[in-house]
């Protein structure tokens, strides 16, 4: 078994060209589970592990074991150890560095279900949800929209007490009506085609596990070190599962996280082993100065005395905008004008403002009512739009160039996978739609230039139904489909509806706002879409989601209150805004109806470590 020393943490030190702490070393050198807070610079910690395990590994079948709860988690180590001749020996066989997902799937739920003579083609839920819904009749559509269900996620299996059950969506039970038959019908065609939602993928995996309990010592003997990255996020059937699998004494185990972030945790229990735990604590953060690190660490959960060994600077900018209705938009610019006054001109990380519910509605509080063109889905990273259409729209708002070709062949490859259909080359092979294969069919078919000549033709002019219906036909058939063989809906003509916003240039989820000659450009976005991020000044704006988040906390956010909160969508709030607090730099602030702001404070400059400014006035 490998182990650890001072000598071997000098060694990378010096490699690496960086120092880390007594704090740092003892978990570089031990396998206790770690809360490490924002900025701790934890993936350099897992890292520089690796790095030590990769210099002193020896056997040849067993290997390292790295799972992450995401593919931007995974791919930050895959980054780290590529730039190591040491580090890179860890990205190939026998180690396994991927999601846990790709782990269950790779090593267990797959091999389980080929056994039994099953293919397994896609393990996507959206992919799964779109062909079965168009193998329904319209009655039994009917019958489940008179049940409010409009979506067959539930068309799941799942593992209880040793067996496999079908979840079948509107049915509590059996039933004799055609519209359950047909459900069961849709659910066999899917498992025949070797289609699979991701959470079923562990029900087949425990299944598997249950009826062949020695599988557990072969993973364990495969893998006697596990590492797992943003642990805080699991759910409770994942941290299950992990713990059987990993948690033996043949196996070094340790888990990196920090639970005052778990805000992923989605319509399922969270874990009930690490977020709860009392954990070997990191709470020094690389990423910000004690002047935002006293402000963020009022709403850290397990209330971490969250530190910072940047300079201070001598007046703190950190405002409170406090707005009505009637002012909202105006936070932007009084924002920007902070930004030109705090952020350094040669810092490059980005300036965005954040809030908690970015769905519109209108009769609760959203980042929309901030920023009226603000489109939750308008994100290259998680666009997914009911519409064909609307990847060629967000093509022409990138202006051409890579992203808006990556953009379009991102909704032909879509379109390519909902239908079912596959690619067939010039010596008979076939493949699954996606970009790459696109591509290689466009160049294959002699079609590569005739395609991207019609594509910038088309998001260069403009838009109307004729025109439409006309090119994607082309398109379609270029890359190897036909309009009357997919789906309608998806490829039919909508309208682009342009957004609009007063006294800055908008661009989509940005505001562009000139102060003083210089350029402050701003992306709005989700609180989850930039967890993980680094900002250089971020503006968090209060939402609301059933009770005001900012509203419900302000006392927390003043340091009246320091009493850790119970009720659960207290609980979660402040996580969520934890999050927020912690990605800049140089510049927080945060935006609040003026109403819910303590009375007593209204009237003055400066309160609790923030600047307060009335934009009502």
């Amino acid at each position: 078994m490998i182990n650890i020393n001072d000598v071997d943490i000098n060694g990378v030190e010096q490699e690496l060209g960086l120092t880390f702490d007594e704090t740092r070393k003892n978990i570089i050198k031990t396998f206790d589970d770690v809360q490490a807070c924002p900025g701790s610079g934890k993936t350099t910690m897992v890292a520089a592990k690796l790095l030590i395990i990769a210099k002193k590994w020896q056997t040849k079948h067993q290997g390292v074991c790295v799972l992450t709860h995401t593919n931007v988690a995974k791919q930050e180590i895959i980054d780290r150890l590529n730039q190591d001749s040491d580090g890179v020996k860890l990205l190939s066989y026998p180690h396994f560095i991927g999601t846990i997902q790709e782990f269950i799937n790779k090593y267990i739920a797959i091999p389980a279900l080929r056994s039994n003579e099953l293919c397994v083609n896609h393990i996507d839920d959206e992919l799964c949800n779109t062909k079965a819904w168009y193998l329904l009749s319209h009655s039994t559509r009917v019958y489940l929209g008179r049940n409010r269900i409009t979506s067959l996620q539930g068309l799941q299996y799942k593992f209880n007490e040793g067996e496999l059950e079908l979840s079948v969506p509107g049915f509590d039970s059996e039933s004799p009506s055609r519209s359950y038959r047909e459900l069961l019908e849709a659910k066999d065609k899917l498992i025949m085609d070797g289609y699979y939602y991701y959470h079923e993928m562990y029900a087949f995996a425990n299944k598997s596990i249950h009826d062949t309990p020695e599988l557990l010592d072969s993973i364990r003997h495969r893998f006697p070190f596990a590492f797992i990255d943003e642990m805080q996020d699991t759910q409770k059937f994942q941290d299950e599962l992990l713990n059987r699998i990993f948690l033996h004494e043949n196996v070094k185990y340790q888990r990196f996280g920090d639970p005052d972030q778990a805000i992923y945790s989605g319509n399922g229990e969270e874990n009930q082993t690490y977020n709860p735990a009392v954990l070997d604590k990191v709470e020094n953060s690389h990423r910000f100065d004690n002047s935002i690190a006293l402000l963020a660490k009022n709403l850290s959960y397990n209330r971490i005395n969250l530190t910072s060994n940047k300079t201070v600077p001598e007046i703190s900018p950190h405002t409170i905008f406090l707005v009505d209705e009637n002012s909202r938009y105006n936070v932007f610019n009084a924002f920007a004008r902070l930004c030109e006054q705090v952020i350094p001109v040669d810092c490059v990380k980005p300036i965005k403002t954040v809030g908690a519910v970015g769905k519109r509605k209108e009769d609760s509080l959203t980042i929309c009512h901030y920023l009226d063109s603000f489109d939750k889905d308008n994100n290259t990273n998680k666009f997914k739009p009911k519409k064909l259409i609307h990847y060629f729209y967000e093509a022409k708002r990138l202006r051409g160039g890579h992203e808006a070709y990556h953009m379009v062949l991102s909704g032909i490859a879509r379109c390519g996978r909902i239908n079912d259909c596959e690619l067939t080359f010039s010596d008979n092979s076939k493949s699954f739609y996606s970009i790459a294969s696109i591509r290689k069919y466009l160049k294959d078919s002699n079609n590569f230039i005739t395609f991207n000549v019609l594509v910038k033709e088309f998001i260069d002019s403009s838009m109307d139904v004729n025109r439409w219906n006309n090119t994607i036909a082309r398109l379609l058939l270029l890359t190897g489909m036909q309009t009357s063989t997919v789906t309608q809906d998806f490829i039919l003509f909508e309208s682009s509806i342009e957004p609009s916003a007063p006294q800055s240039e908008t661009c989509s989820n940005r505001v562009i706002i000139d102060i003083n000659g210089q350029i402050v450009e701003n992306e709005v976005s989700t609180i989850h879409s930039v967890k993980g991020e680094t900002h250089a000044a971020t503006l968090v704006l209060e939402t609301k989601n059933h009770n005001f988040d900012i509203g419900t906390l302000i006392d927390y956010i003043l340091n009246e209150n320091t009493v850790q909160p119970t009720a659960v969508r207290k609980k979660g709030f402040m996580k969520m805004l934890y999050v927020a607090f912690s990605r800049p730099e140089h510049l927080l602030c945060i935006a609040m109806d003026k109403s819910r702001f303590p009375s007593e404070h209204i009237n003055k400059s400066n309160y609790g470590g923030w600047k307060i400014c009335d934009l009502t006035t």
